[in-house]
């Protein structure tokens, strides 16, 4: 049960995010080893104008500057938790155009505790 929480600037009308969405889950799924059903995923869009990389706004995602910024949220072993971020940092970099390291992506740990 990873939740991944997208959040990024207006896309180029070339880029379909529900693709995107499922190829990341897809991905994610994968290296669980686990039915993509069980990966969840959602997207944000982030208003041009309420994103700024050193005092610079771009009015859609760039490949080199402003990256989509990502939590994912899930219970894992600790040795699962760089191969789930690597794949949705590479699947995002692919499908989006970004440039090398350009996607911020970050783990939560969720516990018991944490969960309603």
């Amino acid at each position: 049960m990873p939740l991944i929480e997208i959040r990024a600037l207006p896309q180029p009308v070339s880029v379909d995010v529900e693709q995107v969405l499922a190829r990341v889950t897809q991905a994610v799924a994968a290296v669980l080893g686990n039915d993509p059903r069980g990966t969840w995923a959602t997207w944000e869009e982030i208003p041009f104008d309420r994103y700024s990389e050193g005092g610079v706004t771009v009015t859609e995602q760039s490949a080199g500057t402003h990256p989509p910024l990502v939590r994912v949220a899930g219970a894992r072993p600790a040795e699962l938790v760089r191969p789930i971020l690597d794949a949705v940092t590479e699947t995002l970099t692919r499908e989006l155009g970004l440039e090398p390291d350009n996607a911020f992506v970050r783990w939560e740990e969720l516990t018991p505790d944490r969960l309603g």
